[in-house]
């Protein structure tokens, strides 16, 4: 059983398309390397219940994640196939005020004292990139990009997220990076 935790890699992003009935088909994951770091809380209000001078009853909101992942750069095909950029005759990527980021699944791998452990969110949400650079000095230091991000259910199913065990069959682990992983 492992008892730490450490290191990120093997970011994959799949776009999702949402269908007739809200049904949900995830695209072929694609890599999105250089992650920094992910950042994700819980978020969901708790509601209570008083009743005979108790909480008598509390529901705990289980709603999403929010949070930030920090990475070297914004990919070309991140770009275009999640923040919705087009790319003109002369190549260049082009943003336009009139078109939203598209949903997506995210999978990833956080390194543990014993192996590793593989994650997806099923429909996360994203913002644009912020957009920063500094002039070299007598030491480069590396520039990221900090994307905000936003993990909720999927709207079929409502899973929100999944994770492999230690006993976790080798088939599934090996395709993780392939295809968006459901329950069974």
């Amino acid at each position: 059983m492992a008892k730490v935790q450490f290191g990120l890699k093997n970011v994959h992003i799949a776009p999702i398309t949402i269908g007739e009935n809200n049904a949900v088909t995830y695209g072929t994951p694609f890599a999105l390397p250089g992650a920094v770091s992910l950042s994700l809380s819980p978020s969901g209000d708790e509601n209570v219940f008083y009743a005979d001078d108790i909480r008598y009853y509390v529901i705990a909101g289980n709603g999403s994640y929010d949070g930030n992942m920090v990475i070297a750069m914004v990919t070309d095909k991140f770009a275009t196939d999640i923040l919705g950029y087009t790319k003109d005759t002369n190549n260049l990527l082009v943003e336009s005020a009139n078109v939203q980021p598209k949903q997506f699944a995210m999978t990833f791998e956080i390194q543990n004292d014993v192996s590793s452990r593989k994650y997806v969110f099923y429909n996360v949400s994203v913002s644009r990139a912020d957009l920063s650079a500094n002039t070299k000095e007598e030491s480069v230091e590396v520039q990221t990009a900090t994307l905000d991000i936003s993990c909720t259910g999927a709207v079929d199913t409502g899973y929100v997220r999944a994770y492999t065990t230690d006993d976790t069959p080798a088939t599934v682990i090996n395709a993780w990076d392939t295809a968006i992983q459901l329950p069974t």
